[in-house]
């Protein structure tokens, strides 16, 4: 098993909110400001600062964010639209519809990526795809969670989550798919359960459980391995592609590692479509590389930034985002006044 230290506890009395919602409600709590719980099971909430009421939504969204730059970065295809009149690399794509047409898919490269163009969490999202008749089935499964579906080129690298607030970089997670270590001694499935304490079963824990469901089978029996097999001490073996939280994956704080040059793309990207706090995906494909415009792409951008993984990541430190998330809403309405004036 390899060291962690992650140690997320539930907040007292807010248990059943999700984890963001949890740490942002902390910070309230610590600043001793009156607030209201309009809806629990939506994570909806009020607080009060210098006379003003500022409503929040999963911790994160509120009038931070006007609600044009909600919109963009909920559409993928219209976040490119976005990145590119700033001249911000992302991976070749085309959109389709329900009603497209067999031919358009012969112009797509392989390996290729297909995902839906409004949903999040991963949802439906196929990587790595190697010929045509996978990528039709792919495309299948998207169509069922949007009315439309964007098929990138694939973009080979390691996939990092950058937290923006007001244009700086407050923390950078990497994010590593479901995985064990083996201890000589222990099978893949008890290397599982013991991974899984202290995770959760959704979104009320930064971290969730890895459950041994047909993708992990079909990834042990690529490698001839079962839920039964022993790994060899230190032996490493990933048990999905994704590297979704959701899906038991791993975050890593790497924000003292990474390159300016990076940095900076994440603060154009969320400036590209007006976020003030948002979650920006990039995919780097090496990087101890020399910075450079090739050796990235920008996946997405997220105005529901979640917070949890930044501050009880599985290795590494607690960034405490949320004091500039708070700063960032709580100063939301006073610039619009200002503004106005």
């Amino acid at each position: 098993m390899e060291n962690s230290n992650y140690n997320f506890k539930p907040l007292e009395g807010y248990e059943n909110f999700e984890a963001t919602t949890q740490i942002i409600i902390a910070e309230i709590l610590r600043r001793n400001l009156p607030f209201e719980i309009i809806d629990a099971d939506n994570n909806l909430l009020a607080v009060k600062y210098n006379n003003k009421e500022y409503i929040i939504h999963e911790g994160t969204i509120s009038d931070a964010n006007s609600l044009i730059a909600y919109w963009i970065s909920n559409d993928k295809w219209m976040t490119r639209q976005f990145l590119k009149r700033k001249g911000i690399r992302q991976a070749s794509g085309i959109l389709l519809s329900r009603n497209y047409q067999p031919e358009q898919l012969n112009s797509i490269n392989f390996p290729a990526v297909v995902k839906p163009a409004d949903t999040d969490h991963g949802i439906a999202v196929s990587t790595n795809i190697q010929n045509r008749e996978d990528l039709k089935l792919a495309v299948s499964s998207a169509f069922l969670h949007s009315e439309k579906v964007i098929i990138e080129e694939y973009f080979k690298g390691q996939e990092y989550r950058f937290l923006v607030i007001d244009e700086k970089v407050r923390a950078i997670a990497y994010r590593v798919p479901a995985n064990v270590t083996g201890d000589g001694q222990s099978t893949i499935k008890q290397l599982i359960d013991q991974k899984n304490k202290g995770r959760g079963t959704d979104y009320r824990h930064p971290l969730l459980k890895i459950t041994i469901d047909e993708e992990v089978q079909r990834h042990l029996k690529a490698s001839s391995l079962t839920p039964e097999s022993i790994l060899k001490d230190g032996e490493k073996i990933y048990l999905r592609n994704n590297s979704n939280l959701s899906t038991g994956g791993d975050s890593i704080d790497v924000t003292d590692d990474m390159p300016d040059f990076y940095k900076d793309v994440a603060v154009k990207s969320a400036q590209a479509a007006g976020l003030n706090i948002a979650g920006i995906d990039i995919i780097i494909n090496d990087m101890k590389k020399s910075p450079s415009t090739e050796n990235y792409i920008v996946v997405e951008l997220n105005a529901p930034a979640m917070l949890s993984m930044h501050n009880f990541p599985y290795k590494g430190k607690n960034r405490h985002v949320e004091k500039y998330v708070l700063d960032s809403i709580l100063n939301s309405k006073q610039i619009k006044l200002k503004s106005q004036d």
